[in-house]
C-alpha cells in the first residue's frame, strides 16, 4: 500500500482538489479496489496523513529532547520539530492555501488535539528545565503557559516572514533566536 510520504508527496505537488484515488493508487502501484479497502475517501486518506505528522513530530521532539548540549539548544529542537517539518513539507508547495483550508476543514479537531499535545510538551520541558536549575520561574506576570502560547504564535508566525521565505536555514535562526529569548527571560530571575 502507498506510504504516507507518498501520498503527502501527492497533494503537496498538486492540491487536494487535484489528487484523485486514482493518483494514489497509481502511486502505490496498486488497483483503485485496494484504496478503497485501506479508506473510505479521499478524505479518509487526508486524515491518514495528518496522523503520520503528528508521530513524525512526535517522533522528532522526543529526540530533540535526548540530544545533548544547552537548554536553547533542546528547546530550538522542539520548535524545529514541529515548525520545521510542516516548513520542510509545505513551504515549496503552491497549493499550500488550499492545503491548510483542507486540513482546517477535515481535521479541525484533531489539529487542536496535536497543537494542545505539543503546547502540554513544551510546558513539560520547560519546567523540566526549572527543577533542574537550567532556567528560573517566568518574568513576573507570565506563566510557562503564557510562554508557550507567545513561542507557538511568534515561530509560527516566523514561517511566513518574508526573509524566511522558503529558506529552511533562515526558519532555524529564526527559531533559535526564539529559543535564545525564552531561556533568558527565564534565566534573568
Amino acid at each position: 500500500m502507498v506510504r504516507p510520504n507518498q501520498m503527502l508527496q501527492l497533494f503537496t505537488q498538486y492540491g487536494y482538489r487535484k489528487t484523485s484515488i486514482d493518483d494514489i493508487a497509481q502511486a502505490a502501484q496498486v488497483a483503485k479496489r485496494t484504496v478503497y479497502l485501506h479508506f473510505e475517501n479521499k478524505a479518509a486518506v487526508f486524515l491518514a496523513i495528518l496522523e503520520y505528522l503528528g508521530d513524525q513530530v512526535r517522533q522528532r521532539c522526543a529526540a530533540a529532547e535526548r540530544i545533548g548540549g544547552t537548554a536553547v539548544d533542546r528547546l530550538t529542537g522542539l520548535l524545529d520539530a514541529y515548525f520545521g517539518l510542516g516548513f520542510e513539507l509545505f513551504s515549496k508547495s503552491e497549493h499550500m492555501p488550499e492545503l491548510e483550508e483542507t486540513f482546517s476543514k477535515l481535521a479541525r479537531t484533531k489539529i487542536g488535539g496535536l497543537n494542545a499535545e505539543y503546547q502540554e510538551g513544551l510546558a513539560r520541558f520547560l519546567r523540566s528545565l526549572e527543577k533542574t536549575g537550567e532556567i528560573g520561574r517566568p518574568p513576573q506576570g507570565l506563566t510557562v503557559e503564557q510562554i508557550v502560547h507567545i513561542l507557538m504564535r511568534t515561530a509560527e508566525g516566523a514561517k511566513h516572514d518574508p526573509e524566511v521565505q522558503g529558506d529552511r536555514k533562515a526558519l532555524e535562526r529564526r527559531l533559535r533566536e526564539l529559543a535564545i529569548l525564552a531561556i533568558a527571560a527565564m534565566k534573568s530571575n
